[in-house]
């Protein structure tokens, strides 16, 4: 009879069932080998020979035998066994290596369709009805597709997030791992599960994170805490032992992967910190440098209000009689304090000159400091400025799109 067609449902390796194609194929159907027509050119074997699988009692003959055929059709397999799988790429083999799974959790990742993407070939992969949403920024980064034993990660160009996407991996291998855990086992991590989140701080951005993973899906919970815990989630010593004997057959690791979380974390908040921290230091240089202009602004009047005043009283002066500049006697208070006692008029005026000449040599270094510290400033502002707008950039860069959830 003729093979089943491609379309039938699969497992979650991406196999179909046994009873799934006894569905397909009726009652009465011996399907304990299905063949297909024999291209031509191998006619000179004698015999049909295009066996597909052997899928009684759910065997696939290229992973266990065909001890069920005769000896002649099973000469004749290796000629229409499928090449073996190609080796995972390089760049996901440095995720599995860089997100510390274990031999199990590799070979999740490496058996699944692991695509690696930018924002634009991201766009929309995480919508589709099927996918295990999960929700670490305000759109999708990533998904696990169970139908099609698929894991799809968005991957920023940016460097610095580079444990982000080292984050996604694992996140989505432990969507894949729960899958396959049997039910009793999943009912019985659910509620370690539950218990671990309820510990946590109330403020923690996990418990958004989930409940924006699960949205009205109630049946997803239990996989978003078995990854969201997996890789953010680590306490000294461990979470309860049944909880990370689970975790240990995918997670070789499990502290440093939950470093690797905390690490892309920190590279944002030390960031922010600096911005923070230039900002305030250029807001204060900036009050100061206000301050400054406004105290020689002050000073430049002062300084012409007493140049004028000196000038007036050595005119008055000049205009006496000899006699009477002789017998005057003159004092004076600076605008800035100085007090010029009682003397002479000659000696006061003498000396009010010196003052007046200090002042207007003092004020233009004082324009041209205040000058300098305000153009360092604006060199300053531009600096900070361009740190916030990486910030920003960067953050941006962790959400590729809008109203998309992530596995």
């Amino acid at each position: 009879m003729y093979p089943p067609p491609d379309d039938l449902p699969r497992s979650p390796t991406g196999r179909t069932p046994a009873w799934v194609v006894d569905e397909w194929a009726g009652p009465g159907q011996d399907l304990s080998v299905v063949f297909v027509p024999v291209p031509r050119r191998r006619r000179r074997l004698g015999l049909v020979v295009g066996v597909v699988a052997v899928v009684a009692a759910g065997t696939w003959w290229w992973t266990s035998g065909a001890p069920a055929l005769p000896d002649e059709v099973v000469s004749a397999l290796p000629g229409m066994v499928q090449p073996a799988a190609a080796p995972p790429a390089a760049d996901v083999v440095a995720l599995a290596d860089a997100a510390h799974l274990s031999a199990e959790g590799r070979e999740l990742l490496f058996g699944a369709r692991t695509e690696l993407l930018g924002a634009e070939a991201f766009a929309g992969r995480c919508r589709d009805a099927g996918v295990s949403p999960s929700v670490r920024t305000a759109g999708a980064v990533g998904c696990f597709r169970a139908d099609t034993n698929a894991i799809i990660v968005y991957a920023p160009a940016d460097p610095r997030l580079h444990g982000f996407v080292v984050e996604t991996v694992a996140h989505e291998t432990l969507h894949a791992a729960w899958n396959r855990l049997d039910v009793a086992e999943q009912t019985r991590l659910a509620a370690l599960l539950e218990t671990v989140v309820a510990s946590l701080p109330a403020d923690d951005k996990v418990h958004a994170q989930i409940a924006g993973s699960v949205g009205g899906h109630a049946e997803s919970r239990p996989t978003e805490l078995f990854a969201y815990v997996g890789t953010q989630v680590w306490v000294a010593g461990g979470l309860d032992p049944q909880l990370e004997a689970v975790y240990a057959r995918f997670i070789a690791d499990r502290a440093a992967l939950v470093a690797v979380h905390t690490g892309w974390l920190a590279v944002l908040d030390e960031m922010g910190a600096a911005v923070d921290a230039a900002s305030d230091a250029l807001v204060a240089q900036e009050y100061a440098n206000a301050d400054e202009l406004a105290e020689v602004s002050g000073a430049e009047a002062n300084v012409t209000f007493y140049r004028e005043s000196y000038d007036a009283k050595v005119a008055e002066v000049a205009a006496m009689s000899a006699s009477q500049r002789q017998r005057l006697q003159l004092s004076w208070v600076w605008w800035d304090g100085t007090v010029l006692p009682m003397a002479p008029a000659d000696e006061t005026l003498a000396a009010a000159a010196a003052l007046l000449a200090r002042d207007e040599a003092a004020l233009p270094v004082r324009y041209a400091a205040v000058e300098a510290a305000e153009a360092a400033a604006a060199t300053e502002r531009v600096r900070v400025e361009a740190m916030v707008a990486d910030l920003n950039a960067l953050q941006s860069e962790l959400t590729p799109g809008s109203g998309e959830g992530t596995g």
